[in-house]
């Protein structure tokens, strides 16, 4: 359970990672709202030379359309960095502990070290909802139960291990070793999962 546990905090952090690093590649990507409200271009001359557009997947191919359904840019990372580092500090010493010796009310992620859970909650939940740690937690007070959203995570977490250790095994002709979903498949830096593109 406990390796599970620590692929499952790796996957989310490495997918995230990811996540982020492409859209930061792609220049003048526009904010969603910006990208809606900018103007048709004008209607080309059939005749008139086409430039080469860039492959699909390289920086500058995503229309504005596709811009458009990508997830609002995470605008509570720096809060979430400073909280982070603000729990970090207070640890500091003992990182290395597993995180129910450190913290209190730890349910979920026991035998993982201490200096990794605060990481965990900013990189793999806080970035994957585009959240502030607020959203399930209040600051200050870590282990407090006050919010619902917080045995969410909980529940959510062990549906994503139902579905990468139960039901993806048995999904023929993936073409994948291991294919694995985590926060990020589906919620794509927003709170509510994406349902449509």
């Amino acid at each position: 359970m406990l390796r599970r546990m620590f692929a499952f905090a790796a996957i989310a952090y490495l997918a995230v990672s990811a996540s982020l690093a492409a859209r930061s590649q792609v220049p003048g990507s526009a904010p969603a709202a910006e990208a809606a409200a900018a103007p048709a271009p004008p209607a080309r001359d059939s005749s008139a030379a086409r430039p080469s557009m860039p492959p699909p997947g390289s920086p500058g191919a995503n229309p504005p359309a596709m811009r458009a359904a990508m997830a609002p840019p995470d605008s509570f990372a720096a809060e979430r960095d400073s909280l982070m580092n603000d729990v970090l500090e207070k640890i500091a010493g003992r990182e290395n502990a597993p995180a129910e010796s450190v913290f209190k009310n730890i349910r979920l992620l026991k035998g993982v070290p201490a200096g990794r859970l605060p990481r965990i909650m900013n990189f793999g939940f806080g970035r994957s909802l585009g959240v502030r740690c607020r959203h399930c937690h209040v600051e200050g007070h870590w282990d407090a139960e006050d919010k619902p959203q917080k045995q969410i995570a909980r529940d959510m977490s062990e549906m994503l291990h139902t579905i990468n250790t139960e039901l993806l095994p048995k999904v023929k002709n993936l073409k994948s070793e291991h294919p694995t979903v985590n926060c990020t498949t589906c919620h794509r830096g927003a709170v509510k999962p994406a349902l449509n593109l």
